[in-house]
């Protein structure tokens, strides 16, 4: 450590230069964009504070934030949004795409959502500026998605139900519901937070998060608007109004709902509605609200919930009377699954107790006991991770219902071994071949059901 002596051997002035120096370099830090060009990117208030500190005035419209090089990249994307371009204006009148509007009419009914600065009925910037969501009063980076909700609601138009849609959907809860499970981990986060998904996904976003392990009891934001949605980045899809941040609805769907505890997407990928073209969004996100402007009008609906009668009977699926038959088919699959999914329970928690009681006795072949545990591993496994699918074999009934048939087979012949290697008896006038043909009829019955329904019924 320098520090000053009595020593004649020490220059006293070259220490204070040093420490002059250090002086330096940490105001300089400070300052960030306008001294060092290190930029801080901080959450909330602090953040507010430090982009004050370095650039004090926040600019009069859009361009103003993309100037001096500051934020050109993100205001260069917001440019091709609908965001920026969602009317055109030529001095007198607005078109907002149904028509033209004089100015009295865009500033009473439309200028609240589609320009920026507004102030008794005047506005500064035409269309949804950066100023519209960040500015001095609100926190400088915010990933609840309320900003969103000012526009995407009802209040203003009868089709805009995104955010109250997202408010009663599970993704609203999914810290709460994190938080109140029994498995609860930092290794849930990147699917359950905001902020971890977009680190995960983009960490440039989210610069201030790099390294950081997101702890489940954190204050972090529960899967809102801008998890999915990136208004501003190199990661949005600029083609379309989504603004996903994955090429397309699926795609997005898949970045969480993969892996044994929920495979959606593993499922959904090579069944009959994935070859047909039909993304996740095109079941779980449709419905039909009533517009003023032109009847029915499809929205997409951020509940995520699914209206079988609405998805299966719209435009260019199983519309008319192929609806009711479609529907039909579910009910049919629902219970053919649930059948066959209970029988497998039954007969895994009835064989496990008792290989546990022969385990007991004297002599038992431990060899022939793991064997048979396995297979009934193996038959709760997949059961478990169909359970999660949550489909229901609609997902793909064929990779559905062959390998849960597999795995019942599997089981019984495992029985039947057991059976045949053990000391134990088997059921009162049971031999062992009758057990194989009555588990094997007892399944066989169950798939025969569902392919029943997927052939005899097609049309």
């Amino acid at each position: 450590m320098v520090r000053y002596t009595d020593n004649p051997t020490v220059n006293k002035r070259l220490v204070a230069g040093y420490y002059l120096f250090l002086c330096l370099v940490g105001f300089t830090i400070l300052l960030g964009p306008t001294g060092s060009g290190i930029p801080i990117t901080l959450v909330g208030d602090d953040g507010r504070y430090e982009h004050q500190l370095a650039y004090p005035g926040m600019g009069t419209d859009s361009a103003s934030c993309g100037a001096t090089d500051c934020h050109d990249d993100q205001w260069d994307y917001w440019n091709h949004t609908s965001h920026a371009n969602d009317l055109m204006f030529n001095g007198t009148h607005v078109s907002l795409g149904h028509g033209w509007r004089d100015l009295a009419s865009f500033n009473s009914s439309c200028a609240w959502c589609h320009a920026t600065g507004i102030d008794n009925e005047t506005w500064t910037e035409v269309g949804v500026g950066c100023l519209a969501c960040h500015d001095g009063t609100s926190p400088y980076l915010s990933y609840d998605g309320e900003v969103c909700g000012d526009c995407h609601n009802p209040e203003h138009h009868e089709t805009a139900t995104s955010y109250p849609d997202w408010e009663a959907s599970v993704h609203a809860d999914s810290m709460t519901d994190l938080r109140t499970s029994d498995h609860a981990s930092s290794s849930c986060m990147h699917c359950q937070a905001t902020e971890s998904f977009i680190h995960q996904q983009n960490p440039g976003d989210l610069a201030s998060f790099v390294n950081t392990t997101f702890d489940v009891d954190g204050d972090y934001t529960s899967i809102s608007c801008p998890a999915c949605h990136s208004v501003h980045s190199n990661w949005s899809m600029v083609e379309g109004n989504g603004l996903l941040r994955a090429n397309d609805a699926t795609e997005l769907c898949s970045l969480c709902h993969v892996g044994d505890h929920h495979p959606q997407y593993q499922v959904w990928e090579g069944g009959p509605h994935d070859l047909a073209g039909v993304e996740c969004i095109s079941c779980h996100g449709y419905q039909l609200i009533w517009s003023s402007h032109g009847g029915w009008t499809p929205v997409t609906n951020h509940t995520f919930a699914l209206n079988a009668t609405a998805a299966c009977g719209q435009d260019g699926c199983h519309e008319g009377d192929r609806a009711d038959w479609a529907i039909t088919m579910m009910e049919a699959r629902a219970d053919a699954y649930t059948a066959l999914t209970g029988e497998i329970e039954d007969e895994a928690t009835s064989l496990a107790a008792l290989v546990d009681a022969y385990n007991v006795t004297t002599g038992a072949n431990y060899s022939l006991s793991a064997d048979v545990y396995e297979a009934i591993d193996a038959a709760e496994l997949q059961v478990d991770i169909y359970n999660a699918d949550k489909s229901m074999g609609m997902h793909d009934g064929a990779e559905t219902f062959t390998t849960l048939n597999a795995v019942f087979a599997d089981l019984l012949n495992a029985k039947a071994m057991f059976y045949k290697l053990s000391s134990t008896a088997a059921p009162t006038g049971a031999s062992m071949d009758m057990i194989i043909i009555i588990g094997g009829a007892a399944g066989g019955l169950v798939l025969g059901l569902v392919l029943g329904v997927l052939v005899g019924r097609r049309r």
